[in-house]
């Protein structure tokens, strides 16, 4: 074979690897917007509930504590699989924090995991999808809107999550019912 011929093979091998990367993170992406279960995520509501970080608002849950009856295969600071379910009216609630990963529910993320130095009765978990990316760079209007809105004990905010077997997508955040990005939207105009 001569030079061209392989340069030209090796080319095709190259592009077709960088258009199949991709295509399979759209895939899995389409797959749990597909088949991935609705959960709400009520986001706390006091000064340390929400804060902006760059292009990133920083969320705290309600649904972030387990009680545990006995936490001697839990260690400090560790992974662990949490499996949720949902109330009457539609939040996300923890059903089971374990150190191994649920065979029949398919609702689990793996979160880092912490003996609650208060209470240690209960574990605290830090979620995976605890921030929520804002493309906007009208940051005084963001914090406005954090300060107005998701940190108001009146109004029930929460961020909606797509989850299937670790993999989440997230969906919007909610201010009172009402879509982050529409709220965004009408600042601009």
């Amino acid at each position: 074979m001569n030079s061209k011929k392989m340069l030209f093979i090796a080319f095709a091998i190259v592009a077709s690897a960088q258009l199949f990367v991709p295509y399979q993170m759209i895939r899995k992406q389409a797959a749990i917007a597909a088949t991935g279960t609705d959960f709400k995520f009520v986001i706390k509501k006091n000064q340390s509930g929400s804060s902006l970080r760059g292009k990133f608002i920083w969320l705290q849950f309600e649904e972030n504590k387990i009680k545990v009856a006995d936490k001697k295969e839990l260690v400090e600071n560790q992974i662990g699989y949490v499996s949720f379910t949902t109330d009457s009216l539609g939040f996300a609630k923890i059903k089971s924090v374990s150190t191994n990963k649920p065979v029949i529910n398919s609702d689990w993320v793996k979160a880092r995991v912490m003996i609650n130095r208060k209470d240690t009765t209960l574990l605290q978990i830090i979620y995976p999808f605890d921030n929520y990316y804002i493309a906007d760079t009208n940051i005084n209007s963001i914090d406005s809107i954090i300060k107005n809105g998701l940190n108001d004990s009146l109004k029930i905010n929460y961020l909606k999550i797509k989850i299937k077997e670790n993999q989440f997508l997230i969906d919007d955040l909610m201010i009172d019912g009402v879509p982050f990005k529409k709220i965004v939207g009408k600042l601009k105009k």
